[in-house]
């Protein structure tokens, strides 16, 4: 081997150990976004409030904000675009990506993910 084709090789192993590995995002499913959810809360951080959001059959949804007041909402899934959709009296329908990175469950919020956990049951009081 030409020295000239081992440093090139030595200078393309040190770039490509340089460059920062990016998380795999995966879509989940309509289908999977109703089972992980329905009779479920969920337990994250919105934007820089903790929270805690119960998801009721039928489309109901209350969201328990830390240090604020619980709202009233609804929620659903569209299975043409595998999106979640929730509803809320100062927002009507906003549909929200969910995905699964190798940190956990996350809502896609423009650019940000903002991760959660999914608990069992109903865990917020209203």
């Amino acid at each position: 081997m030409k020295r000239q084709d081992l440093l090139l090789a030595a200078i393309t192993a040190v770039v490509f150990w340089a460059i920062p590995v990016q998380a795999e995002e995966r879509q989940l499913t309509a289908s999977e976004i109703e089972v992980l959810l329905t009779g479920n809360t969920v337990s994250g951080t919105w934007s820089g409030t903790p929270y805690k959001q119960y998801y009721g059959e039928g489309g109901f949804t209350m969201y328990v904000p830390k240090g604020g007041p619980p709202d009233q909402g609804r929620w659903r899934v569209n299975h043409e675009t595998n999106q979640y959709e929730s509803w809320w009296h100062m927002t009507n329908w906003t549909p929200y990506t969910v995905v699964e990175t190798d940190d956990g469950l996350a809502w896609v919020n423009g650019e940000t993910l903002q991760h959660f956990e999914v608990l069992d049951g109903r865990q917020v009081s209203w």
